[in-house]
């Protein structure tokens, strides 16, 4: 990224939970298989006790983790996406093609929904709270996008496009097609669907004369 500011450094989402630094290893060990079960299982019918006789721990261990078991959620859920925007920022960092940059961006936007099941993605759905959270950091990653924007029309590799319209749009097209329903209906899987969108991004996006790199494509169904 250039010396500009960055505009989604005034749009990070305050942590929830306690730091890395602050966390035990065994700390860290429960959140971790916390973590395994509610994406592979979802969350809605899960209880405290389920969870400790799960992972041999007592309730009161949970409880120092989180004041409850919706909280904990909520903990485990901002703890895995922050991971995700550490690796996406790692990413970016190797990059110097913006479309690249924006393509790499486009395709980690929805990672926690890759490597999730659709009950988990049903629970969210049911769940305010959990979709609040993920709403925060899809505003982190839209002012992530307009970041990526941005540097590619400055360097001419992007046309002179509204980037904070752009930015919108690629998050509605994104929130559309991480939809269990969406990816039922249309047979699809989330990063073959991202690849759909992403090409047509590039399509409008890409300034006269210029060449990018397609996206890899993987119809690969559900």
């Amino acid at each position: 990224m250039s010396s500009t500011p960055l505009i989604s450094e005034a749009l990070r989402p305050p942590r929830l939970g306690p730091t890395s630094g602050e966390l035990t290893d065994r700390g860290r060990e429960l959140l971790d298989a916390i973590e395994q079960i509610i994406v592979d299982e979802g969350f809605a019918s899960l209880t405290v006790g389920d969870l400790a006789a799960r992972l041999k721990c007592s309730r009161s261990t949970l409880y120092s983790l989180a004041p409850s078991k919706d909280e904990l959620v909520l903990v485990v859920v901002d703890r895995r996406l922050r991971r995700i925007g550490r690796i996406k920022r790692q990413r970016l960092d190797e990059l110097t093609d913006p479309a690249e940059k924006l393509q790499m961006v486009i395709a980690s936007e929805h990672l926690h929904v890759q490597r999730t099941s659709l009950r988990f993605s049903e629970d969210v759905a049911r769940t305010p709270a959990v979709q609040r959270l993920i709403a925060d950091h899809l505003r982190y990653g839209v002012a992530q996008l307009r970041d990526v924007i941005e540097e590619g029309i400055a360097a001419g590799r992007f046309r002179r496009v509204h980037s904070r319209i752009v930015a919108e749009v690629i998050d509605v097209g994104l929130e559309r097609i991480q939809r269990p329903e969406v990816l039922r209906e249309t047979g699809l899987e989330f990063d073959a669907a991202a690849t759909e969108l992403i090409e047509l991004l590039l399509s409008g996006l890409v300034a006269d004369g210029v060449t990018v790199k397609p996206p890899g494509r993987n119809r690969k169904r559900r």
